[in-house]
């Protein structure tokens, strides 16, 4: 008889990673952070400039808001290939986003946000 191969042990998957909710309510209790979520939940990356007209704010103010979201974890940045120089900002692969007829639904799991 032969014995079979022990099969290879079993490694949980990490939990899903939650955003803690005063950390998203608070986020989302300014109006240009909330704009700026919008503006980023179709899953593109767009720098800081391009996204200075969805939040209404100079250039400073909108990195500002950037640098909460990303703070918060709602926001990833990744290098821009176009011009290493800046950053690309994207909505967080851990915010499903969904289009709907009247706009966008960013799910945070406790709260579900449309814009």
């Amino acid at each position: 008889m032969m014995n079979e191969p022990a099969a290879p042990p079993m490694i949980p998957a990490p939990p899903p990673q939650v955003v803690p909710a005063d950390t998203v309510y608070a986020a989302l209790g300014d109006p240009a952070r909330r704009r700026l979520l919008q503006a980023l939940a179709d899953g593109q990356g767009r720098t800081a400039t391009q996204l200075k007209s969805s939040a209404e704010r100079k250039l400073d103010a909108t990195l500002k808001h950037l640098v909460a979201l990303r703070g918060a974890g709602l926001v990833v940045t990744s290098e821009n290939p176009a011009d290493g120089r800046r950053l690309l900002y994207r909505l967080s692969p851990t915010i499903p986003a969904r289009r709907t007829e009247t706009g966008w639904e960013l799910d945070f799991g406790y709260c579900l946000v449309r814009c």
